[in-house]
Formats: structure tokens, sequence, C-alpha cells
């Protein structure tokens, strides 16, 4: 029924934020490096012991670790999560300053992995067992192998530093961004494209294929216009979970390129064991998975029932 799957959805929801946020708080009591303790450093040379207790007992670091989370659990729910250790100012507006660039950088991502992948998947199932779909094959395998904080790495070195094709630091808006999300898209686009061809071999062999050779219809237009709009349908909740991981991988790639986006935010808390920062970012993180994940559910339910209502009729 609907309404136990929205309780049953809500429970999974309120218990996987409660399991990753309880995990951050023991994690970061389970580091050897202090909060307080990093933050007297970074302010003073030579911070006393004293201090150091002092800035424990302000940060509300003195208590046992439940009453810190309940603390902490209590003002999250009232969208309060506490002032950055590093600036003072409040984690949500540290985040929200930053939430444009990464969702911009995320989309035109997403763009690139879905036309990268088109075309690699059909250049792949159209020209299979020929010379341009072993290179196909080998450039999706190449994508796959290569980490895009790599390929980032790379991309700058060569592209920006030793031809000086572009420079990446100027720019606004998509013109900035693009870089980033293209180096970010390549691993994807490749993944999914190697899915998107053998998914496409099945599809030109069902019966709807094979009526339409027989109507003489070229192989070209079966693909693109039947075989295609399936395929992509089967491929759908799959690629609604790689917004997820773009995201996750938009952390090391604006740190590469210097984008004042989510990812940079993360790191740099990390860095600076800025605990309300990094609390909040895996929270933040969990979210976006979480989100993720349930329109790919959504997405495969209705397929589901699309494909048992053609089965019906």
């Amino acid at each position: 029924m609907p309404g136990q799957r929205f309780v049953r959805s809500a429970a999974d929801v309120v218990l996987t934020f409660t399991v990753v946020t309880l995990l951050s708080f023991l994690l970061m009591r389970a580091s050897p490096i202090d909060p307080a303790e990093a933050f007297a450093i970074r302010n003073s040379l030579q911070p006393s012991d004293k201090r150091i207790s002092e800035l424990r007992e302000a940060m509300g670091l003195d208590g046992p670790l439940i009453k810190q989370y309940a603390a902490w659990l209590r003002n999250a729910v009232r969208l309060d999560f506490g002032r950055s250790l590093v600036n003072n100012k409040p984690v949500l507006s540290e985040f929200a300053a930053t939430v444009p660039f990464t969702l911009r950088i995320v989309a035109l991502s997403t763009a690139m992995q879905a036309l990268g992948a088109i075309l690699l998947g059909c250049l792949g199932y159209r020209y299979r067992g020929k010379g341009i779909g072993s290179v196909v094959r080998f450039v999706t395998v190449a994508g796959v192998s290569v980490p895009s904080f790599y390929l980032a790495t790379a991309y700058l070195d060569t592209i920006a530093v030793k031809l000086q094709w572009i420079a990446v630091a100027s720019g606004q808006g998509l013109l900035r961004d693009w870089h980033p999300a293209l180096c970010l898209a390549v691993p994807m686009a490749a993944f999914y494209g190697r899915m998107l061809t053998g998914i496409l071999v099945k599809e030109m062999e069902e019966d709807y294929a094979v009526y339409a050779r027989c109507q003489g219809l070229g192989e070209n237009y079966i693909m693109l216009r039947r075989g295609l709009p399936h395929a992509l349908l089967a491929m759908l909740p799959n690629f609604m979970q790689s917004i997820g991981f773009a995201v996750a991988g938009a952390t090391i790639i604006e740190q590469i390129f210097s984008v004042p986006g989510i990812g940079n935010v993360i790191v740099t808390s990390v860095v600076n064991r800025d605990a309300p920062m990094i609390h909040f970012s895996i929270l933040l993180l969990a979210a976006v998975f979480m989100l993720t994940s349930r329109m790919s559910d959504a997405a495969r339910t209705w397929l589901n029932r699309d494909t048992a209502r053609g089965n019906g009729q």
C-alpha cells in the first residue's frame, strides 16, 4: 500500500541519516587530531594546555560523545548546524554560497555524460566487430580505467600549462565550469557508453526490431528510432544514481580547478579539522545519495509498471 511504502521509506531515510551522522562523530572522536587543538595551533603558535581545554569546553567537545551528538541533533532539527571553527560563520550559509558552483558543474557534467554515452554506445553497437568498434571499445575501457582526479590533473598540466591552449582561471559561469565538468564526465560517459552498447545488442534482437527489418527499414533508422529509446529507458535508473557519484566526485575536481564549490569547502574543512563543517558535509552527501537513490527507485518502479501494462495488453 502507498501509505506503508511511504512510512517504510521515511524510516529508511531517518535510519540512514542517524547512522551516517553518528559515524561522523565516532570517526572524529577516533581521530588522533583534536579539533580544539588544531584550532588553537592555527590561531596561536604555542597554545597552552589551559587554552586548549577552554576551547574544547567552548566548542562543546569536553562532554561524552553521546551528549555531543544529542546536542548537535537537537540543533540540526532546527536547521542550526553550528558555526565554522575557521571563520565563525554559520555552516548553512557557508555551504549555501557554494551550491550554485557545484550545481552548474554537476548539471553540465551530467549532460556531457548523457551525450558521450549515447555517442559511444551507438558507435560501439553499429561498428561492433569492425575496426571502429575496436577503437570505441578501447576508448571506453581506457575512460573507465582512468580516475577523474588523475584526468583533471593531466588535463591542467597538458592543456593549460604546457600547451597554454586555455586559461582555466579566467572566464565565468559555464565558460569556466566546463573544464572540471568534462574531466568529471569522461569516466562515467565511458562506463555508460559501454553499458548502452550491451543493451542495444539485446534490444536490436527483440521482436519489434525484427519486424522493422522485415518492413525494409534501415539498421540505423531502427537503432535510433526504435532500439535507442528502449535502451535509454532501461539505463535510466542506473544513470540517475550517477548524479550522486558526480557530486561526490566533484569534491576532488573542484579542489584541482580551484572552484569554490561544495567539494572545495569539504576538503578545506577536513584539512582544518572544522568539525561542524565536516558533520554537515557528511549529512549533505548522504542526502544527495538518498535523493538520487529514491529517484532511481521511482524510475525503476515506473518502468516495471509500464512493462507489466504492456505485457497485459
